[in-house]
Formats: C-alpha cells, sequence, structure tokens
C-alpha cells in the first residue's frame, strides 16, 4: 500500500488497496497511521458497496448513524447525500461533521457515484495546520475554550427529504446542545 501526498497540509491519495476485499490487520494498522499522518485519504476507482464502505469505517472505529439524512437499507449506518441541480446542497459552509454528538466520529466517509466535469468539490481544510500557524498567545487563548454545538442550527435542508421531518424532530431530541473545548488533540 502506497501513500502519495496531494498537497502540503493534508490529504494523501492511497493506492495497492482493493477496498471491495476484507482489510488486513496490517492494512489496518498501515490506514490509521497513514489518516493521523495525513488527515484525509482519497481512494480513486474503487468500486465498492454500501457493506464495503461500512468495512472500511470499522478500521477507524464503530460507525455511527447520522440522524438527519436517509440510509441505505441494508446498511443503516451509510447515508445518502444527494447533491445535483434538482437538490443542490444547502451546506455551503465550513463545518466538522456531526460535533451534535457527545462523542463526534474521528471522521467521515464520502463515496462519490456520479461526479461532475467541474464543479461539486467536497473542500478540507486541516485544522491542525490552521492552529500551528497561529500565534502562541492565540492558541493559549482558543485552548481555554469551549462551543456549544446545538443540532437545531443545521439540517433544516432535511425537511424537504421524505421523512425528514420526522427524523429532525427524533434528531433534535436525541441530541441535546453539547460543549465541546474548541481545541482538541489530533490523535
Amino acid at each position: 500500500m502506497l501513500f502519495k501526498k496531494l498537497a502540503g497540509a493534508l490529504g494523501a491519495e492511497v493506492s495497492g488497496l482493493d477496498l471491495s476485499k476484507p482489510i488486513s490487520k496490517d492494512s489496518v494498522l498501515i490506514l490509521k497511521k497513514g489518516l493521523c499522518e495525513n488527515e484525509v485519504l482519497i481512494f480513486r476507482d474503487q468500486d465498492i458497496s454500501g457493506k464495503d464502505q461500512l468495512a472500511l469505517s470499522k478500521v477507524f472505529g464503530e460507525a455511527v448513524i447520522h440522524p438527519a439524512y436517509p440510509q441505505i437499507k441494508e446498511t443503516p449506518e451509510v447515508n445518502i447525500l444527494i447533491n445535483d441541480k434538482e437538490r443542490p446542497s444547502k451546506i455551503e459552509l465550513w463545518h466538522t461533521d456531526m460535533t451534535f454528538m457527545e462523542m463526534p466520529p474521528l471522521g467521515s466517509i464520502l463515496r462519490a457515484y456520479e461526479i461532475p466535469d467541474y464543479g461539486g468539490d467536497t473542500l478540507f481544510a486541516s485544522m491542525s495546520a490552521a492552529f500551528e500557524g497561529l500565534s502562541d498567545k492565540m492558541q493559549s487563548f482558543l485552548s481555554g475554550l469551549s462551543a456549544t454545538h446545538d443540532f437545531t442550527h443545521g439540517f433544516k435542508e432535511s425537511l424537504d427529504e421524505p421523512g425528514g421531518r420526522e427524523r429532525l424532530k427524533q434528531a433534535i431530541i436525541d441530541n441535546p446542545p453539547i460543549s465541546h473545548p474548541i481545541v482538541r488533540t489530533h490523535p
């Protein structure tokens, strides 16, 4: 398995691993190390199922169901996000996934079925590089702060989806506002 750096701050393309096959214990260790070092891993030209995607997620920890989005029936931990001409994305802000949870997951795994010729990019930012770029004084100031994450401030786009209103109502009940430190230690 090889990791090819894609940018200075984060991102590596992984080759030499077929995600449609069981992932060996040795590969699990290599993937975990690669994620910690690169923060974003990209696997190109993989023909995988929802079950394969779920198996990859379990390499990094327990899979978590996102309460705002519809799921794949056979693998409810895999959500369906649609962003096309008729249903454009309504989440156009920088964010960290699922911080409304008491214990947010380590990360997210995205699998694209159709990619446009241009546009539609998902962008990533290295928060560790951003923090390291701050002055010592600003790092110290931020390290003592917390922020409240509130499910009710997001996911309103789900109201228009089939079953969306009911999912959101239950998700708000199940996920009361939670406070997290602004600065966390990268694994």
